[in-house]
C-alpha cells in the first residue's frame, strides 16, 4: 500500500494529557466504535502493524464527535509507546468495541469502586447508572494524591464521590475497599 492509503487508515489522537507521572488520557477518533460502545466495553489498539495488540478500558465515548477516551497507565513497552504520543499522533489499529456490556437495572442506591487507572471503568458505569435513575456513588481512590484520577469527572455523573489514599495525603485515609467497608457499617447502623 502506499502511504497516503495507510494514513486513512490511522486513528487520529485528538487529545493527549497527563494525569499524574506515568498515566496519560487520550481523545482518540474512532467513529464506528463510538457509535456502538455501551459501558463497560473495552478496546484492542495497535501502535503499528508490527505492534503489540493489547485491551484498554473505554473511560468515555462521544457517538455525535464520533470519539473515545482512554486512560493508560505506562507500565510495558507498548504503554510506554502510547504514553509518549501526543495529539495529532495516530495508532495503527483501533478495534471495538469489545466484550459484553455491563447490564445497567435501576436500583436505589447503586457504589462504584475503582483505583488509579481502573476508575476508567466505573466512570461509563456512573454515567449510564445515573441516567437509570440511580442514586451513585463512587469512590476513587490511589496510593497517594497524584493517582487520583478521574474525580472531577466523577463529580459530575455521580451524586458523591469519595477519593481515597493509601497514604492520607488526600481525602479519606486507606484504601478504596476501606472506605467501601466503612459505608456499609455505616447503613447497617442506620438500619438498626
Amino acid at each position: 500500500r502506499r502511504s497516503s492509503d495507510l494514513e486513512c487508515c490511522m486513528f487520529k489522537i485528538l487529545d493527549a494529557r497527563a494525569l499524574a507521572s506515568d498515566v496519560k488520557w487520550f481523545r482518540i477518533e474512532a467513529p464506528l466504535v463510538a457509535k456502538h460502545r455501551e459501558p463497560g466495553q473495552f478496546v484492542i489498539i495497535r501502535l503499528n502493524e508490527t505492534g503489540e495488540r493489547i485491551p484498554l478500558t473505554m473511560a468515555h465515548a462521544d457517538r455525535e464527535t464520533g470519539t473515545i477516551e482512554l486512560i493508560v497507565k505506562a507500565i510495558g513497552k507498548t504503554t510506554m509507546a502510547l504514553c509518549a504520543k501526543n495529539a495529532g499522533d495516530t495508532i495503527s489499529d483501533v478495534m471495538g468495541p469489545l466484550g459484553c456490556p455491563t447490564e445497567i437495572h435501576k436500583v436505589e442506591h447503586a457504589v462504584l469502586v475503582g483505583g488509579g487507572v481502573g476508575t476508567a471503568v466505573i466512570y461509563p458505569l456512573a454515567t449510564a447508572l445515573r441516567e437509570a435513575g440511580c442514586y451513585v456513588s463512587s469512590i476513587t481512590g490511589g496510593r497517594t494524591k497524584e493517582l487520583v484520577v478521574l474525580e472531577d469527572e466523577l463529580r459530575k455523573v455521580s451524586d458523591a464521590v469519595y477519593a481515597t489514599t493509601d497514604d492520607g495525603s488526600y481525602g479519606f485515609h486507606g484504601t478504596v475497599a476501606d472506605k467501601l467497608r466503612e459505608m456499609i457499617e455505616a447503613s447497617h447502623d442506620a438500619t438498626e
